[in-house]
């Protein structure tokens, strides 16, 4: 898509839906949308952004948003970064003032990225996707933990990588057959393995990263596994109105789909393992 600047929103894919931002001035948003070419799209957007930049005040991205959730709606408020998301009316704004906008801009999208999916009965996941034969494997676990190692290693074997940090999981609609599907992100650091564009796969498995010196699997309990899927769910987890939804969504995550312990070397190794957990048929619905 042809990026020019201009006073029109930009419009960006997330999953099956859309978010439009509009900037002020309109080389900030020119800069974002260069920034998420590859994940522009013309749909219908259901959440509407705006972003007023008014100086410079903030020296480096990423520092405290003072970010927090009065009944259900999204507060910013901190020097340079102030400002709202209400999903559920689909509208939110920011005024910024920092000395790296469109780094900011991007942590405010990632914010509104999962308040939308949430909305639309998903939510966002800190994993690594990669897909083999056609369905997702995640890669999931603390910072530092492999996301990344795992992301290039099979990369490098030919593997598609959705992105290797932030991903998009949203369950089958009611009546439609078939389980999970997983969505690649606009979302990455110059660290990461950046991600081609808009890509889905259907969920096959979640493993949990554990660096080893012996290559294996173990299958979770049930109650761990939500444990562990809960504190890999970025955002929702500050609004006490969302941690019983939250906790329902990762419950039914964990019965429709296996989850294990990967005990894993940095080399890729782990694939086989991987394939044998997650077996030929790898939609594990339950009533």
């Amino acid at each position: 898509m042809t990026i020019q600047p201009s006073n029109r929103p930009t419009i960006l894919a997330i999953a099956d839906t859309a978010i439009s931002l509009t900037c002020d001035p309109v080389g900030l948003g020119w800069a974002v949308a260069e920034r998420y070419r590859a994940f522009l799209t013309d749909r219908p957007a259901t959440l509407h952004l705006r972003v007023d930049f008014t100086g410079q005040e903030r020296e480096q991205a990423m520092l405290d948003q003072g970010m927090s959730f009065v009944d259900g709606l999204l507060h910013f408020d901190a020097p340079g970064y102030v400002g709202t998301i209400d999903e559920q009316a689909g509208v939110g704004h920011l005024s910024l003032s920092s000395r790296q906008p469109v780094e900011e801009v991007d942590y405010f999208l990632r914010v509104a990225a999962a308040l939308l999916l949430y909305r639309a009965g998903g939510f966002m996941f800190h994993a690594a996707g990669i897909v083999r034969d056609g369905r997702a494997c995640l890669y999931f676990g603390y910072s530092g933990s492999g996301k990344t190692t795992v992301s290039r290693l099979s990369q490098a074997l030919g593997d598609r990588v959705l992105n290797d940090d932030l991903l998009f999981l949203v369950p089958p609609k009611p009546g439609q057959a078939g389980g999970w599907t997983v969505y690649s992100t606009p979302f990455w650091n110059p660290t990461q393995v950046q991600p081609v564009g808009l890509d889905s796969a259907p969920l096959a498995g979640l493993f949990r990263l554990v660096q080893a010196k012996q290559v294996f699997t173990a299958a979770m309990q049930p109650g761990q596994a939500v444990a562990e899927l809960v504190t890999s769910v970025p955002v929702l987890g500050l609004d006490p109105g969302r941690t019983l939804s939250v906790l329902a969504r990762c419950r039914r995550l964990s019965r429709d789909v296996p989850v294990h312990h990967l005990h894993f070397l940095p080399d890729a190794s782990f694939w086989p393992v991987v394939l044998a957990a997650v077996g030929p048929v790898h939609f594990h619905q339950k009533p």
